[in-house]
């Protein structure tokens, strides 16, 4: 099967070399996921990646984005030029597809696309159009959750997005969202990626957190909490995307134990996170966000063999009840007493913990089972 994915995506390497043209930090969540999910169809298929990268004139240090083609094993990714006139952004993307998609697309084509990016969904509804190929939308996330956008960006993605001949989503209630008409969906709560074997030395004891480092998904209420902890030793390592870096810095203030490390590369967030006492996610707990949406950073500390510390999700503890800290909110005291559990726990006590997190989450998410997965519901599109 061959498979076209659209998406904002970019290859893991070059989204890092990439983040450093930008003046803002650039949020690399929806990245990551993405980018696992086309490894893991990668494993059984040929995957074309028609990448729209974002651009904006104010914040990227690039003047345009020049178009390149770049291959990596059975992954095809067209990076797409994109043009400073923002007019005829769309325009001149149709054509550059134009151009090569025909000699790639046969009777065993299916085409992925993420429902978030309104350029990826426009894109998409022309090619179904053009070439009647089969279109499956990948739901991540409700359109209402993307910071900064106005209730008309929700309803054009929800409207541009009922053509599609089928769903993948991260809950039923996002599938609910997407596909009122049901028609065929799957289900999957995310996908892991592999820690490597090798010991990589991290020094020191300290609790990690990488993530969107934003108001609402509870950063400084952990900042705040840790202040609180009595334990000179331990360290609190954040990194991740940001808005507002001088007031994280003065959140931080004079907290020497308290460390911003910026946006890192995946493979150095793993090594810390395999690394660490333990990982938290402050992400706060609302009705919304529990029913359409998955906290995949919790998800990849379950399955880092290191401690994991979370506000509940009602779907990750259905498999993970026993093998985290699960806390209420993300109040300062609830990050407070989680963070202290931690510390007052045995060493067998963490270790049959996370153990068994570890081989729960790579038995349900590998990137393996999830390609399996995924493979066997797009072929069924195909006639």
């Amino acid at each position: 099967m061959r498979i076209i994915y659209v998406t904002t995506s970019i290859e893991e390497n070059d989204f890092f070399d990439f983040s450093k043209t930008w003046s803002i930090s650039l949020n690399p969540s929806n990245q990551n996921f993405h980018n696992k999910v086309i490894r893991s169809l990668a494993n059984l298929n040929e995957v074309d990646v028609i990448s729209i990268r974002p651009f904006s004139k104010k914040y990227c240090g690039q003047k345009r984005l020049f178009a390149e083609d770049k291959t990596f094993g059975n992954i095809h990714y067209h990076y797409l030029k994109i043009t400073r006139n923002k007019y005829i952004r769309g325009q001149s993307i149709k054509a550059q597809v134009k151009k090569f998609l025909p000699s790639i697309i046969n009777e065993q084509t299916v085409i992925v696309t993420d429902t978030i990016n309104p350029r990826c969904v426009l894109l998409t509804s022309y090619l179904k159009k053009k070439y009647k190929i089969p279109c499956i939308g990948i739901c991540t996330d409700s359109p209402s959750n993307i910071s900064g956008t106005p209730k008309l960006y929700t309803q054009y993605l929800l409207n541009n997005t009922r053509h599609l001949n089928g769903y993948i989503t991260l809950t039923e209630a996002l599938n609910n969202l997407y596909n009122p008409a049901k028609k065929p969906h799957i289900v999957f709560e995310g996908i892991v990626e592999p820690f490597e074997n090798e010991q990589v030395e991290v020094s020191g004891k300290y609790i990690f957190f990488g993530g969107a480092l934003l108001p609402k998904y509870g950063i400084y209420q952990l900042i705040e909490a840790f202040k609180q902890v009595k334990d000179d030793e331990l360290s609190l390592l954040i990194c991740g995307h940001h808005e507002d870096e001088d007031r994280l810095y003065s959140a931080i203030e004079d907290d020497k134990r308290i460390k911003f490390l910026g946006l890192l590369p995946v493979k150095e967030v793993l090594e810390l996170e395999r690394n660490a006492f333990a990982n938290i996610n402050p992400r706060p707990f609302t009705q919304d966000l529990d029913r359409l949406s998955i906290p995949s950073k919790t998800l990849e500390y379950l399955s880092s063999g290191a401690l994991t510390i979370s506000v509940k999700n009602t779907e990750l503890e259905k498999h993970f009840s026993h093998c985290a800290i699960w806390v209420d909110s993300n109040s300062k005291a609830d990050l407070l007493m989680a963070i202290n559990k931690a510390l007052s726990m045995s060493e067998q006590e963490r270790n049959n913990i996370v153990n068994k997190a570890k081989n729960i989450a790579n038995s349900l998410y590998s990137i393996e089972k999830i390609g399996k997965l995924l493979t066997d519901f797009l072929v069924t599109f195909i006639h």
